[in-house]
């Protein structure tokens, strides 16, 4: 059965019940259970398995039935599961270890890194302009280019069970040419590295774990027999983010019963440009002949004027969008139902004024300054209601953020990282370099710069001095361990210089007296100098989070014994900006009454509002047609490069043809996307909507001049349409 289920229709308490309902007949013998068959529900996220597993709990209860015939897992748990029951059927020992997030990350950064070292003429040759000409700034946008592009390409071969080699295979055969096989064939080779790596540290990743587990049920028949008989009937939520390796594990583990129900909503897939998962999967099941398609299309969440809004999109975008290919791409043709007297979910009653806003400002910082206040008036107005802020990137976001702490307004950050943590590890990080390096005058910079940070001084009225001078120091050991009779001030430290006054040089002094006091702890082991750092540097609120930045560094020095204090600081300095796991978890939010939620759309996908403003609803954010800008696109590499490699490598291993204009799918996936995202976040809002964009935004250096979206501009027209003839009929 394949049940596709609208936003905000209950689909979790569905699950539930039908779980409670399969284990009641379980009791008498009856139903697919039999007497000892156990109901298998897979979901997404660890959070969801609480919330599941407390939801079935609480129905037994209520029929009266014991709290056990059930298992709830994720699909890496499941994964782990199986492989470590079995492991000589798959080739592993039993205490085999899993990466996690942080170090599959630290290896894939590794790999790219080694890599672009050997092969600096190849990327260099593919830097903007003519005459292959490449700069720093174009080193450091291929380092973020090439972990993009291996993530992709991992990711994605692993999920179709392709090696590095047949990856290789594929972009260097009689037909591969042309960029996109170029970028293929430089994926490939990361991923050699990287999986090397892997094997080297005597671990597996999570892709690795789930494809052991399908080629488990694969050889062993025994064994696939076995598990179908303990989980007759298997439960899959959120199944419109399910992966290649998700389906073929739970469509092996059900081949000989039938009873695979998945539980999904196609039109809230919205990570598919990024990541394995594909959402044409759960859209095929439900159109498979030997599938029972359900729709559950009554939903309680919303009003009715914003449900409208949210049908209204779908509906234009699958028969009147202007680019064809994107009509049947986007969107599901499924509209929401509004509930029915009786209901225990009535929707919320629309407002007698407009619920629903879509406002236009001219400046960027007007649309975040408007919307932080009247955020910050609502929830202070209404304390009893729920209110979110939710934008299209984490800048935006960090922006917000400083704009509601001037107003000292309470609110929950789930962006990247949390402010507090970025500020942390970049601290952290900035002194560690110096240790690693304490002759490198950059390193000298950015130290000083930590203690700016961590001591919260108030802006300089004039600018500061000391960091240039620092920065230009030819001999760094003078100043952090002069000898007895050297003056560094009159030594030869420092280039000549004129107009430096005494205040600047006497706090270079004490800096350098404070951090000289650090460099003997250099021969401790990481986790040991870490919170010997902290300790002078942090506030005593904040040395929990430096232990877990030591004991991250300490994991990562076991990982690679090789790695010295230099390798260890840059894998922390990726971290500093959100690359690994050290933001503070937020799984299992509920949003606060009276607080403001501030996230990306991204993040509030499963939650719900009030009241919800949503940003940056332009051109840029939403693009509407192949010639649009699209963020992470490189104009000179024709599109994504990540997107257009992934999109020909599945090509070819398809059978397709090399030729496929890789650049052009992408384009097109990233505009369905987009288009689903801001469906999930009209969704989110159960009583009031604003929508807004600004004409003038930042991008890089500059500010420019861009379009509302196609979409905020047909809804804004379709909502007065709307408003206007329900208006007249009020008023007859």
């Amino acid at each position: 059965m394949g049940v596709a289920a609208v936003p905000g229709s209950g689909k979790t308490a569905t699950i539930a019940a039908l779980t409670s309902r399969l284990l009641e007949q379980r009791v008498d013998g009856k139903g697919p259970l039999g007497r000892r068959g156990r109901v298998l529900v897979v979901t997404y996220q660890n959070a969801a398995v609480d919330t599941l597993r407390g939801r079935i709990g609480a129905r037994l209860r209520e029929r009266g039935l014991p709290v056990t015939g059930f298992d709830v897992r994720t699909l890496h748990s499941l994964s782990f599961g199986l492989v470590q029951a079995y492991p000589g059927h798959v080739g592993t020992t039993t205490d085999f270890r899993v990466l996690d997030e942080a170090s599959a990350n630290a290896f894939v950064d590794r790999s790219v890194a080694d890599w672009s070292r050997a092969h600096v003429s190849t990327w260099g040759r593919l830097a903007p302009g003519e005459g292959n000409v490449y700069d720093e700034r174009w080193e450091g946008q291929w380092q973020r280019i090439a972990r993009s592009l291996a993530s992709s390409i991992i990711g994605a071969a692993k999920n179709r069970r392709l090696e590095s080699e047949a990856v290789i295979r594929l972009a260097t055969g009689e037909h591969a040419q042309g960029l996109a096989a170029q970028l293929v064939r430089i994926g490939g080779q990361i991923f050699e590295g990287y999986q090397r790596l892997v094997e080297t540290s005597g671990s597996i990743d999570f892709n690795d774990m789930v494809r052991l587990a399908v080629a488990l049920l694969e050889q062993a028949e025994d064994v696939t027999e076995r598990l179908a008989q303990r989980w007759p009937v298997i439960l899959e939520d959120e199944a419109q983010d399910s992966v290649p390796l998700q389906e073929e594990l739970l469509g092996r583990l059900t081949a000989a019963t039938g009873n695979w129900i998945r539980v999904g909503d196609p039109n809230q897939s919205i990570t598919s440009t990024f990541t394995a998962a594909n959402p044409k999967l759960l859209r095929a099941y439900l159109e498979r002949h030997d599938v029972i398609a359900v729709e559950m299309s009554v939903s309680g969440r919303s009003a009715h004027r914003i449900q409208n809004l949210a049908n209204d999109l779908v509906r234009w975008t699958c028969d009147r969008y202007p680019l064809e290919a994107i009509r049947a791409r986007a969107f599901r043709d499924q509209s929401m139902q509004l509930t029915e007297v009786g209901d225990p979910q009535r929707n919320p009653v629309d407002s007698d004024g407009h619920s629903i806003l879509f406002r236009q400002f001219e400046h960027r910082h007007e649309e975040l300054l408007d919307t932080s206040t009247r955020a910050a008036r609502f929830a202070g107005a209404q304390p009893d209601a729920t209110v979110a802020i939710l934008v299209p990137t984490n800048k935006m976001g960090f922006d917000v953020a400083e704009l509601l702490r001037e107003r000292k307004v309470g609110f929950d950050e789930r962006l990247q990282s949390s402010r507090n943590v970025r500020s942390v590890v970049d601290t952290m990080a900035r002194a560690l370099s110096l240790v690693a390096q304490p002759a490198n005058s950059r390193a000298l910079e950015r130290a000083w710069q930590s203690l700016e940070l961590a001591g919260g001084d108030s802006p300089r009225a004039t600018p500061d001095q000391a960091p240039r001078l620092l920065r230009s120091c030819y001999r760094p050991e003078q100043l952090l361990a002069p000898r007895e009779e050297e003056d560094w001030v009159t030594s030869d430290a420092f280039p000549p210089v004129s107009g430096i006054d005494s205040d600047t040089w006497h706090r270079i002094d004490r800096f350098a007296r404070r951090v000289a006091k650090w460099l003997p702890a250099a021969a401790l082991p990481v986790d040991q100098l870490t919170m010997a750092l902290a300790h002078d540097l942090l506030p005593e609120d904040d040395l929990a989070m430096a232990h877990e930045i030591a004991m991250f560094l300490r994991r990562l020095s076991d990982e690679h014994p090789a790695w010295r204090l230099p390798e260890l600081v840059a894998e922390l300095s990726d971290a500093a900006v959100g690359r690994s796991l050290l933001s503070q978890p937020d799984e299992g939010y509920e949003p606060q009454p009276g607080r403001i939620t501030l996230t990306t759309l991204h993040k509030a996908k499963g939650l719900e509002w009030d009241l919800v403003y949503v940003l940056g609803v332009d051109s840029v954010e939403y693009p509407a047609t192949l010639e649009d800008e699209f963020r992470g696109h490189q104009q000179h590499l024709g599109g994504d490069p990540a997107q257009l490699a992934r999109t020909w490598m599945l090509n070819a291993a398809d059978g397709g043809q090399a030729t496929l204009d890789g650049g052009t799918e992408g384009r097109l996936d990233t505009i369905a996307e987009r288009l689903r995202l801001l469906y999930v976040a009209i969704t989110r809002a159960c009583r009031y909507l604003s929508l807004s964009f600004s004409e003038y935004v930042p991008m890089g250096q500059r500010t420019r001049r861009v379009e509302p979206a196609l979409a905020f501009e047909q809804l804004q027209t379709l909502y007065q349409a709307r408003t206007v003839t329900s208006d007249k009929g009020a008023g007859a």
